[in-house]
């Protein structure tokens, strides 16, 4: 998903792209579905939402603008691996970029769901030099967090801060594949707790939200609310509706194997052989059939009320 400052993105009409396989296809949102209820004042919601296979324009909804067809979005494993993309930014200082990313994974596995932690941690692994997005059905691959510094290719979203694109099986809802994408270029991005612009930890804390297969939530006191304020560090500790949704999601004592290592191996360079932990792909994803990608340009930014109090949880 994408986070952008102070707009509510318009939705874009997803298109279809061919992979490698003539079996699979991918549809690419490159808009996020900002629901026109988040333009007025915020409201409660009785529960998160979940991102699910249905991803055409008329999907079912509930009274909360969730999705009610489709399989959820979920992974398989207990564990998940992130690579950095070694480039980093050359516009934030490289320490605190590495300590926001971390904590933005680490809050959505601290809290305690009542029962235990939620059954899902992240694992860094090593760095890669490949910041392609997307998935591969042969060879090796990276859930890659990438800094966009020199430009945001994705046009109609030029104002985003962010953006998630998650590979799924279509039938199955498992997440094959998860990368992020900073848009350094066009905002003044930040990683201190002064002076703050777009904070960094916010911005990758809401985005690992849809990584583990989260939608946008109606609860404007949550994490995953569509709108982000700028100037505030809010999203940095999950609400309680984030916390219901991961708990909810990734319950303690689900039965999952703890594999961190991305299908097919790690890729860590773009350079490499294809087969040999390399091979980027930088056009239409290839996935197994039936697989489909989609791309969230998710967080928007609110000029408007604050959407919570400083600090609050």
């Amino acid at each position: 998903m994408v986070l952008s400052p102070r707009t509510h993105l318009p939705r874009v009409t997803p298109s279809s792209a061919s992979s490698a396989s003539s079996a699979s296809s991918a549809a690419t949102w490159l808009g996020a579905a900002v629901f026109a209820f988040f333009l007025a004042a915020p409201r409660d919601a009785s529960a998160f939402c979940r991102t699910t296979t249905c991803r055409d324009a008329s999907c079912p909804t509930d009274a909360d603008g969730c999705v009610t067809s489709g399989a959820p979005l979920h992974w398989p494993t207990s564990c998940i691996g992130f690579s950095v993309d070694a480039r980093m930014s050359r516009n934030l200082p490289e320490a605190a970029t590495r300590t926001a990313i971390e904590r933005a994974f680490l809050a959505w596995t601290e809290r305690d769901c009542g029962d235990g932690r939620a059954s899902l941690t992240f694992s860094p692994l090593a760095d890669t030099t490949c910041g392609a997005v997307g998935y591969r059905k042969e060879g090796a691959n990276v859930h890659v967090i990438t800094f966009r510094d020199d430009d945001w290719s994705y046009r109609g979203v030029d104002n985003s801060l962010a953006k998630t694109t998650v590979t799924f099986d279509a039938s199955t809802g498992e997440i094959l594949d998860a990368d992020i994408e900073v848009n350094t270029a066009t905002n003044p991005v930040t990683t201190g707790d002064k002076d703050v612009r777009y904070d960094l930890q916010s911005i990758l804390t809401h985005e690992v939200g849809h990584l583990i297969g989260l939608a946008h939530t109606p609860d404007s006191e949550a994490t995953m609310f569509a709108a982000y304020q700028t100037g505030t560090t809010d999203f940095r500790t999950l609400a309680g509706d984030d916390v219901r949704a991961i708990c909810a999601v990734y319950p303690p004592g689900r039965a999952a194997a703890c594999a961190p290592t991305p299908r097919g191996g790690l890729l860590r360079s773009c350079d490499a052989p294809a087969g040999e932990e390399g091979g980027c792909a930088f056009g239409p994803p290839r996935v197994r059939s039936p697989a489909s990608v989609v791309t969230f340009a998710v967080l928007s930014l609110l000029l408007a009320a604050r959407r919570r109090s400083q600090g609050s949880a």
